[in-house]
């Protein structure tokens, strides 16, 4: 018998490898980068998801469906990527920012603890992202804060 937590993840694993799909089927010269990409979205999506079991029906239904269209989104920014580092540079804005979507969903949850300044992390995190797409950062910047974040 799965629980609610493992029955969510594995939705949003599925969601998320279906995107990957689709998108290194639809943009093949990026297929590599959307990989790489979609690899490092999922790993941190399920990380940040070991307690979505906790978040109600509604909120996570709403949480879904953000990701649903980030997911598309990307997709779409995709299209207008002339070149791999072009492509590179959306992937890692999108994809970051839909994992830290679900760093602040779970941190939401009422009674989640910061025990080791995660808020902190995840504030550090996003205005790293959003650096990097203002063209102040770079991408191991924005890496470094994604893995600050996962450490436990």
């Amino acid at each position: 018998m799965t629980t609610l937590t493992e029955e969510r993840v594995s939705d949003v694993r599925r969601r998320v490898t279906n995107a990957e799909q689709n998108a290194a089927t639809r943009h093949g010269g990026f297929a590599d980068a959307i990989h790489f990409s979609f690899d490092r979205l999922r790993a941190g999506l399920e990380q940040a998801h070991t307690t979505c079991g906790r978040v109600d029906n509604t909120d996570w239904a709403s949480y879904v469906t953000s990701l649903d269209r980030g997911l598309d989104e990307l997709d779409r920014e995709l299209a207008h990527a002339a070149d791999a580092p072009t492509a590179q540079g959306r992937l890692l804005v999108h994809a970051s920012k839909l994992e830290l979507a679900g760093w602040r969903l779970r941190f939401s949850l009422p009674g989640a603890g910061d025990a080791e300044g995660v808020r902190d992390r995840l504030s550090a995190a996003e205005s790293e992202v959003d650096a990097y797409a203002s063209g102040s950062s770079s991408p191991e910047a924005v890496r470094s804060h994604l893995d600050a974040l996962r450490a436990p």
